[in-house]
């Protein structure tokens, strides 16, 4: 269910990939309600969800690595629900937002753009794999690039969206770094494998310095 959910808004991008880009009213209204519909199936997805069990719930895995024991792990506990809810809220404010873009051009641009972003979004909250759940996490400046090189309110939008590639790009290579280690270590990404692992307590102080340094990042 949850691979079918997060994948949802890239359908909804592909689907406007046959659509006519002059065709203005059609794109608009389109990315409204296929936003609202996923907002509305969160909804749904939220009120199934047990707050009494403290186990992650809604478990789906696809291996996807051959030579290891690496599984995309989709899963959701209290906290990725409120942040999956949150997020389909958002989306179709963000497309109501776009409505008046000047361009009729960018209109096509602004909406895949969001929708392409939600799904990713989505893909991370749900994510239990740290490589996937890295991949993931990068994948979002790419639509978030173009949002805002193209739709920033200044002149200076072009520099905006090149320092917030940088800037988040840099700030994660020691969470890459942090992954392979894992990887080394255990043999997986796994989150359900990484738990279960005793790592030295030098090992986990540098792990949280290392967060801290991405946090503050």
């Amino acid at each position: 269910m949850l691979f079918l959910f997060c994948s949802l808004p890239a359908i909804g991008a592909l689907l406007l990939f046959f659509v006519n880009k002059n065709n203005v009213s059609f794109i608009k209204n389109f990315s409204l309600v296929w936003t609202l519909l996923i907002f509305n199936i969160s909804i749904v997805i939220c009120l199934a969800f047990d707050p009494f069990c403290l186990d992650f719930q809604f478990l789906e895995e696809l291996k996807w690595l051959t030579f290891s024991t690496n599984f995309v792990v989709l899963a959701v506990d209290g906290l990725s629900i409120v942040m999956i809810v949150l997020t389909t809220f958002l989306f179709p404010i963000c497309i109501l937002l776009g409505w008046t873009i000047p361009k009729q051009n960018q209109i096509w641009t602004y909406n895949v753009m969001f929708l392409i972003l939600e799904s990713i979004l989505l893909y991370v909250f749900c994510s239990l794999d740290l490589l996937m759940f890295y991949l993931l996490f990068e994948a979002i400046l790419i639509p978030m690039y173009f949002v805002v090189g193209i739709f920033g309110s200044r002149e200076r939008k072009i520099r905006a969206s090149y320092l917030l590639f940088l800037y988040t790009l840099v700030s994660s290579i020691v969470m890459f770094v942090c992954i392979l280690y894992l990887f080394v270590k255990i043999g997986s990404t796994n989150f359900f494998l990484i738990r279960l692992f005793q790592f030295d307590p030098t090992v986990e102080k540098l792990c949280w310095l290392a967060f801290f340094f991405i946090i503050c990042g």
